[in-house]
């Protein structure tokens, strides 16, 4: 509720609805990989509107939004805000969330237990806010991509190149992999070779890697195509590839999932 004072008459305004606040998660677990993608929806109910009393000029004033998060038990002392928009949902990815949560203080790596809370703040009154709602998080410390990285290419992916095609893989800093998740193409009738793929780095053939499949060392330049079982979303991660010499890639191999 807030007032002002004309003449000595007070006028109140007292918004006609309450906002509430639900999660679509309330765990999380934040990774550079997949950074572009959503995180957790919240989705939640404005203020519709205000009741005046005493007011000879009524108006419904603008309302601000905002998502606030911090460590559970801390009365948003230390909060991290994020604009939420107008609403009814605010969709995150996780690269905002890791870096509001960053910015809360959480400790890369640790699932850390949180609250979060929608605040509205209209005309001069106090802000008004939902209640906490309990949420899980492990962040990320960025990783500053490399300027040459690893990705994938062929039929299964994005074709047989002859320009600079590729799936271009996520380096992920702590575990010295290379990540891509996205669709892949699994066998057809007319193709004899639409499930098949290999790895190139710098989307160049003068360092390739191909095998005989996951969990089981590539072969440098020569290797076979490697190939998708069926067509569907997959995560491939590829170990052991961040030196780029002949000598580094002994030891590489992928997974997919």
């Amino acid at each position: 509720m807030s007032s002002c004072k004309k003449e000595d008459v007070q006028a109140t305004l007292i918004p006609t609805s309450t906002p509430t606040l639900a999660a679509s998660t309330n765990t999380v677990v934040l990774t550079q990989a997949n950074a572009a993608q959503p995180a957790v929806t919240f989705t939640w109910t404005p203020i519709t509107g205000f009741n005046w009393t005493n007011a000879e000029h009524p108006y419904n004033p603008a309302v601000a939004y905002t998502l606030q998060f911090d460590k559970k038990g801390n009365n948003f002392a230390s909060a991290a805000s994020i604009d939420a928009g107008s609403g009814p949902n605010t969709v995150l990815n996780v690269a905002d969330l890791d870096a509001a949560l960053l910015a809360a203080g959480i400790v890369p790596g640790t699932a850390t237990a949180l609250e979060v809370r929608l605040r509205s703040v209209y005309a001069a009154n106090s802000p008004l806010y939902t209640a906490a709602l309990p949420l899980t998080a492990t962040t990320y410390a960025y990783c500053a991509q490399p300027a040459k990285a690893w990705g994938i290419v062929g039929p299964a992916g994005p074709g047989w190149p002859g320009g600079s095609i590729d799936f271009v893989m996520t380096y992920d800093c702590d575990a010295k992999t290379y990540t891509y998740t996205g669709l892949f193409n699994g066998p057809s009738a007319t193709a004899t070779d639409a499930n098949q793929f290999k790895f190139r780095f710098a989307k160049h053939w003068a360092t390739s890697l191909g095998g005989v499949g996951p969990d089981v060392p590539l072969v440098s330049d020569n290797g076979g195509n490697l190939k998708i079982n069926a067509t569907g979303t997959y995560t491939v991660t590829l170990y052991n590839a961040a030196d780029t010499t002949k000598a580094g890639l002994a030891k590489a191999y992928y997974t997919i999932k």
